[in-house]
């Protein structure tokens, strides 16, 4: 037995993720933050689009082949082993991987790897877990949790973004010991780049301009990736529901299809909602706070399982009043009549009644607006979340290495 000592300063950590895009919208804070504080930081994921952007963050990169959903079972013995094999060059103190496939694969690579610490972020347990019939559903859940357990008995510790999620797992005998902790704020959010109550804002006003929306239109937002399990149907039959009394109402839906994803919206699919006219699509963005600020109201309609939604996060930062489904994830965001409302799953008739109690009621959307700002400076702050996973890196590094 041996206990490992040393200074952040000489610390190695490998930040693991299974998607380019995601791994740059989502990380380069934690790259930045711990670059900041001394770490040599390693960006292990799949090569991509971002990956220019990602090395020149000052990460250094490394091209895991891994292929998102795949199942072919010696493609994926590949993957593991090639990551073992870039573990083994990299020789990382910390190796914090996140999202379902690295939260499996990476316990397995870095014990091959010899690494000492690893940690597992659970953004969500996904689709998989969303309660649904059928013998496939019931066996895909059996799995992921027979797979679950196998990896967090070699994770050093498991970080959850809700308490849903973790106590699905514990209940399921899939956290050995004591492991498993709650961290508050999700991935966190830069609260810096975003700009509260601006949507009288010149920027924002001329940014509604080309859009097509007039300056005392209400906007009500979707932004995210166009996978039909974020709701994006409630999304566009509550836009049909409103646009049939009020035309007051910009419905907006910010994103892009998802080809590698089974459960992307279908170019077919998106050009009969856009020749319907009660959504306007801008496409992928990446002017974010600027779309944030223009707009009066975030909604996630999602009934896939995350871990905690970004957008929230980032409407949080802006100060505008939020409307989620019920599900883990949300529910730690949004407080009913708080904040904003949480709806019942598949209920567009809901979502669309409360964007208009929202859009007649002005005082209570800033007073919702308000409490998501305080809380988003609160929690979700990207310092103060990052800080909690450094305390916890440090914690294990102190911990004798079996």
């Amino acid at each position: 037995m041996d206990t490992r000592s040393g200074n952040k300063n000489s610390r190695i950590i490998a930040l693991v993720a299974n998607q380019n895009e995601i791994f740059f919208r989502l990380r380069m804070p934690w790259v930045r933050f711990l670059l900041e504080l001394g770490y040599k930081v390693h960006a292990v994921v799949p090569d991509g689009v971002w990956t220019d952007q990602i090395k020149e963050s000052g990460a250094i990169f490394h091209d895991w082949k891994l292929s998102r959903s795949g199942r072919n079972p010696f493609n994926e013995f590949l993957s593991v082993f090639g990551l073992a094999m870039i573990l083994r060059r990299i020789r990382p103190d910390i190796v914090q991987n996140f999202h379902t496939k690295p939260n499996i694969y990476v316990p397995i690579a870095t014990k091959l790897a010899g690494s000492p610490v690893t940690v597992s972020t659970v953004t969500g347990l996904g689709y998989t877990f969303v309660e649904r019939t059928g013998l496939k559903s019931k066996f895909a859940r059996r799995l992921n949790l027979r797979l679950y357990s196998i990896a967090n008995r070699l994770a050093s510790e498991i970080a959850f973004q809700n308490p849903d999620d973790l106590n699905i797992l514990r209940e399921a005998n899939c956290l050995p010991g004591e492991k498993g902790r709650l961290l508050a704020g999700g991935s966190g959010v830069d609260i810096s780049e975003y700009s509260p109550f601006s949507q009288n804002s010149e920027k924002s006003l001329e940014l509604r301009k080309t859009l097509g929306i007039s300056p005392d239109t209400f906007v009500a937002l979707f932004l995210g990736r166009l996978q039909l399990d974020k709701g994006l149907e409630d999304f566009v039959e509550a836009a049909r529901i409103s646009n049939r009394h009020n035309k007051n109402i910009a419905w907006v839906m910010v994103g892009a299809p998802d080809p590698g994803n089974l459960r992307s919206v279908t170019e077919n699919v998106l050009e009969t909602w856009k020749s319907e006219g009660n959504v306007i699509f801008p496409g992928r963005r990446e002017d974010v706070p600027a779309i944030m600020a223009a707009s009066n109201v975030v909604i996630t309609p999602t009934f896939y399982r995350e871990g905690i939604p970004r957008t929230l996060l980032e409407a949080s930062a802006t100060a505008l009043p939020l409307i989620g489904t019920d599900m883990p994830g949300v529910r730690e965001v949004i407080t009913n009549d708080e904040n904003g409302y949480l709806v019942p799953l598949h209920s567009p008739e809901r979502i669309a009644a409360a964007v208009e109690e929202l859009e007649v009621n002005p005082t209570k959307a800033e007073r919702f607006g308000r409490v998501s700002l305080k809380r988003a400076r609160d929690i979700y702050d990207h310092n103060k979340v990052l800080s909690s996973y450094v305390e916890m890196y440090e914690g294990l590094l102190k911990q004798p290495c079996e």
